[in-house]
């Protein structure tokens, strides 16, 4: 009973490093952006600062490339292969045989002589290995070619505030960036964010990215991205909360927030778990500067502390109290009826 404790704390462990990496991340990617004067201000920015964002997209994009090599075949792909060298029987020679065929959705294709072959989640190159050797039993030295023509199993979504939003195809690894250029670049009316929806083993992830600081600096922040995954440009005028919220989300600044009022559109803090004395509201000053501002909601409940307006952009992330976190996982782990939402 003892070692099966440990285990499960150990994984409890790693899903709090995972939430509190959310907030870490934006705040690196703020910080790693040359310094910019700091009369800079959302009220005062340069000119159509997005302008410079998408020549920024764009460039980065085009100095990442991804090889077909690299691409992980999976269902619904359209593959082209080719028997180099296969003899006729009538003159001698060697012509090319060409199959084409559409990967099942159990993963597999079926070829002459050989029948059913799994070839899902195998690069191109693998699979002309496995081929050629499965084919040895025929012919001799048999040299064989596999091309995806249509790329069909790994697809992204690219929503919000972009040029040309939509559902992409994967050709090869691909990152953020890429995925932004894919779409034509953002929108005039978009934020200073990226977000991140991903589905994972253990429920769903968000990531926040700062838009700015991605496109000066795409070495942790340019996330690579994964089959399934949503990419969402919020529009200028919108807030964000995440962490121990009953509702993590974006909302839109439609009116004056507090932060309190900010707090209760995502239905309040999760009791449970969320550490109420070290909220943080992270806000953009300028194309490469945030502030972090801590707020003590017991005492902004209680009169003691200002209880500030919330501006657009804005990140309201609410940290998750380590013993009230590790109680409550641990006791949901055991069978005692408690949910265990993850974020």
């Amino acid at each position: 009973m003892t070692r099966r404790r440990t285990i499960t704390l150990s994984i409890i462990m790693s899903r709090c490093v995972r939430v509190l990496s959310l907030a870490l991340l934006f705040v690196a990617g703020c910080s790693m952006a040359a310094p910019q004067p700091s009369h800079l201000s959302p009220g005062n920015l340069p000119p159509s600062p997005l302008v410079d964002v998408n020549q920024a997209i764009a460039s980065r994009a085009l100095q990442t490339s991804s090889s077909q090599a690299d691409y992980r075949i999976g269902s619904q792909d359209l593959l082209h292969i080719t028997l180099f060298n296969i003899a006729e029987t009538d003159t001698g020679g060697v012509i090319p045989r060409v199959t084409e065929v559409v990967v099942s959705q159990q993963g597999e294709i079926a070829l002459p002589m050989l029948g059913e072959l799994k070839v899902a989640g195998l690069t191109p190159t693998a699979l002309e290995t496995e081929i050629q050797r499965k084919y040895k039993k025929y012919f001799h030295n048999p040299q064989v070619g596999v091309l995806v023509k249509e790329y069909h199993s790994q697809r992204v979504s690219v929503i919000g505030s972009v040029r040309s939003p939509g559902v992409f195809s994967l050709s090869g690894p691909k990152t953020l960036i890429d995925l932004l250029a894919m779409a034509s670049g953002v929108a005039d009316n978009a934020g200073s964010q990226v977000h991140l929806y991903r589905q994972g083993p253990e429920g769903r992830q968000n990531y926040i990215v700062d838009l700015y600081a991605l496109t000066n600096d795409t070495g942790a922040l340019n996330l690579p991205v994964q089959d399934g995954d949503v990419i969402n440009v919020p529009k200028a005028g919108m807030f964000f909360v995440d962490g121990a919220v009953r509702k993590p989300g974006s909302y839109p600044l439609d009116r004056t927030y507090t932060f309190t009022q900010a707090l209760a559109t995502a239905g309040g803090a999760d009791n449970t778990e969320a550490k109420v004395s070290e909220i943080t509201i992270f806000r953009r000053r300028g194309p490469a500067n945030t502030e972090a501002l801590v707020v003590n909601m017991e005492a902004v409940l209680s009169g003691a502390a200002t209880d500030p307006v919330i501006e657009s952009n804005d990140v309201i992330f609410v940290p998750t109290s380590m013993p009230k976190f590790l109680v409550k996982r641990f006791l949901g782990a055991i069978g005692m009826g408690i949910g265990i939402p993850v974020f």
